[in-house]
């Protein structure tokens, strides 16, 4: 088992979105996105499932061919494997959010 204090492992930076490698399994993968205001992760797609739970900060989850869906803590997000996702800072602080890849 492996216990993770998320806030002890925030970094961000000025250039581009952070991501922070929690933990790697044979099944998954745990990151730590960090954004600051206006960074964006582009729509991009993976062969697996992601789940993305939103901790700090507000912003909007895009998708192609979706409008902007808004995200604020606790919002949790799942994007099918082949589904299109990406994310936008649009607030005033850093978001953070988890994300958790499976395949």
């Amino acid at each position: 088992m492996l216990c993770i204090d998320y806030k002890s492992r925030r970094v961000f930076s000025r250039e581009k979105a952070a991501k922070i490698t929690l933990s790697e399994t044979g099944h998954s993968r745990s990151t730590l996105w960090c954004l600051l205001p206006g960074q964006t992760i582009a729509p991009h797609v993976h062969a697996g499932d992601h789940i993305w739970t939103v901790f700090e900060g507000e912003g909007n989850y895009l998708s192609a061919g979706m409008p902007p869906q808004p995200i604020r803590p606790g919002t949790v997000l799942v994007a099918p494997a082949g589904e299109s996702h990406g994310v936008e800072n649009t607030g005033p602080e850093g978001l953070v959010f988890l994300s958790v890849s499976a395949g």
